[in-house]
């Protein structure tokens, strides 16, 4: 009876220290507050446009837990957004090919990118944060060329529709899109070799490749699957803005960082769960809009969301200090 207890004790004791937990009780108080502090945040067109927020940003966020699982990081994220939203606003306005040609022309262009990343990282030996932020630079030069520096609309009504419509009127497609990302990598970290060895390449190189396991394969197939994320978050992008901007995706990648991070996943490697960074996205997002329901300043809210990082990385490395 005693041994029960206290089995029942313990379990209870990890869900509360659990990440998710703690990120679930934050977010129910953040949003039962501005709901009763402000007039138009819990409302039908907020909370639509609150899960609109998150699908993009939730979708590169999966990609980036990915990674970091492995101890790598991608800066170009949101540049490969970019690229996959205006290459699919090009060929839908500028050429006659099928609607779903172009759908998957953005979609290998992006994998593209991502394999790119991957080559770069694993067989020149260059650290992923570098590697990324010039392959980063690159994309977004190519974007001004290819669409002069100009926004660009004419897409499919397809697409259009995409950006609009939801499922009774309450849950938009684009969320849709992000939890069935969300599920199929969820699923694949949990139950699947690739996932599982992802988790060992972040514990380290050397045990990985004495385990077998073949690093460069896996190096280049986790970047080129963030890259095909990615290039279904520039999709998404389109159908949310309803255009291509030459800028599109600016700023992505460190919302997407931050909310895997904030969601638990160790900038050392090793370390990371879908669930926390569902959650770590949804704050973020969450955080941004009750500031604006609260009349925050812009400004300020950049401000938070920099802090936020800030302290959801330097918990990440205390954590690890204590384990080393």
């Amino acid at each position: 009876m005693r041994n029960e207890i206290s089995k029942r004790s313990g379990a209870i004791s990890k869900t509360f220290q659990k990440t998710e937990f703690t990120l679930g009780i934050i977010i129910i108080a953040l949003f039962v507050i501005t709901s009763f502090c402000t007039d138009n945040f819990f409302t039908l067109y907020n909370i639509t446009n609150l899960m609109k927020q998150c699908a993009i940003i939730g979708v590169l966020a999966v990609a980036q837990t990915m990674i970091i699982i492995t101890g790598g990081i991608d800066i170009s994220g949101g540049a490969i957004t970019g690229l996959s939203c205006m290459v699919l606003a090009l060929l839908q306005r500028d050429t006659h090919v099928s609607f779903y040609l172009t759908l998957a022309v953005a979609l290998v262009v992006s994998l593209a990118a991502g394999l790119l990343n991957g080559v770069i990282i694993f067989d020149f030996k260059v650290p992923p944060m570098i590697a990324t932020l010039g392959t980063s630079t690159i994309i977004r030069g190519i974007v001004l060329i290819i669409s002069n520096a100009l926004t660009v609309s004419g897409l499919d009504q397809r697409i259009l529709s995409m950006g609009n419509n939801s499922i009774g009127g309450f849950l938009p497609f684009l969320a849709i899109i992000w939890l069935v990302v969300s599920v199929i990598v969820f699923l694949i970290l949990r139950y699947r070799v690739f996932g599982r060895n992802l988790y060992v390449i972040g514990s380290g190189m050397e045990v990985a490749r004495l385990s077998g396991i073949k690093v460069r394969k896996m190096t280049y197939f986790v970047y080129a699957f963030a890259g095909l994320l990615y290039g279904i978050a520039g999709i998404m992008l389109a159908a949310r803005v309803q255009s291509a901007l030459p800028t599109g995706g600016d700023g992505y990648d460190m919302n997407a960082i931050a909310a895997a991070v904030i969601g638990g996943a160790s900038l050392a490697g090793g370390r990371g769960a879908i669930s926390g960074t569902l959650l770590g996205t949804i704050l973020m997002v969450l955080i941004n809009n009750a500031g604006v329901q609260f009349g925050l300043n812009t400004h300020v809210l950049e401000i938070t969301s920099g802090v936020l990082i800030i302290f959801a990385v330097t918990m990440d490395m205390l954590k690890n200090r204590k384990k080393a």
